[in-house]
């Protein structure tokens, strides 16, 4: 039978694993778990890395040490919003570890949005970046048609490819399909529609937890947080300059880069 300390543990390095999942700070994370401890009056250690957590956990001259790793990242703002809810909820004592452990393993195990609710989602996103970045009803209407189809294929993608590869495939996907529509079509504005299509791709959410990190002191976070944002965007645009390159290099008119 799991002793309380034990429940404790495991409750805190699941609410601190599914925030580094799901999009959240390292210094959230710490936080999450420290107050899940203090609430049962526990100390807590704990160091928080983008890919894992490392806990000790003590009262009374004993101690539990843990660690958890997170195997993939992605950004599910849901989700960190119900575990803060059962955080807060532990801090207020309105809940017991029983029902937290039990609530930490739904939320793990929750479906996320549906395959076709999220290509509608990424395709209405490209479209009204193109009407953001001045586009007309064609621009809008490509960059929408686009953005789905490559996301689409980019949910097809096997779990464990790299995400650098997911990048280079989308950047490739939405050059290439925007030129050749453009080229098709003998009209439209490609670099607007490129852009348009690139920005839900764009990993914003990583840059800004990274400099947060930076600014909280936690710099090894940040810094890795950082470097795999700009990594994500260089890969992401050269998949798009390749299949610029690519276009150039089988005859077309340069006048279509406009």
């Amino acid at each position: 039978m799991e002793t309380e300390m034990q429940r404790v543990v495991s409750v805190a390095r699941a609410a601190a694993g599914l925030i580094l999942a799901n999009g959240g700070e390292t210094c959230r994370a710490e936080d999450t778990a420290s107050r899940i401890g203090r609430a049962f009056g526990y100390d807590m250690d704990i160091v928080a890395l983008p890919t894992g957590v490392t806990m000790t956990v003590s009262k009374d001259g004993e101690s539990v040490s843990s660690i958890a790793r997170v195997k993939s990242r992605t950004v599910d703002l849901t989700r960190l919003e119900q575990v803060n809810g059962v955080s807060r909820a532990l801090a207020a004592h309105e809940m017991t570890l029983e029902e937290a452990e039990r609530a930490m393993k739904a939320i793990a195990e929750a479906k996320g949005p549906g395959f076709w609710r999220s290509v509608l989602a990424a395709g209405g996103s490209a479209a009204m970046f193109a009407v953001m970045f001045g586009g007309g009803w064609f621009e809008f209407l490509i960059a929408g048609l686009v953005g789905a189809a490559v996301h689409a294929v980019l949910r097809r993608m096997p779990e464990q490819a790299a995400a650098s590869l997911d990048c280079l495939i989308g950047g490739f996907m939405a050059a290439a399909l925007a030129l050749a529509a453009s080229a098709a079509c003998g009209r439209g504005n490609v670099s607007l529609i490129i852009w348009s299509i690139m920005m839900p791709q764009l990993p914003g959410l990583a840059f800004t937890n990274g400099i947060r990190d930076s600014m909280r002191g936690d710099m090894v976070s940040g810094g890795a947080r950082v470097s795999d944002a700009v990594m994500r965007a260089v890969v992401l645009a050269g998949g798009a300059g390749i299949a610029m390159w690519c276009y150039l290099r089988l005859g077309g008119a340069a006048t279509w880069l406009r």
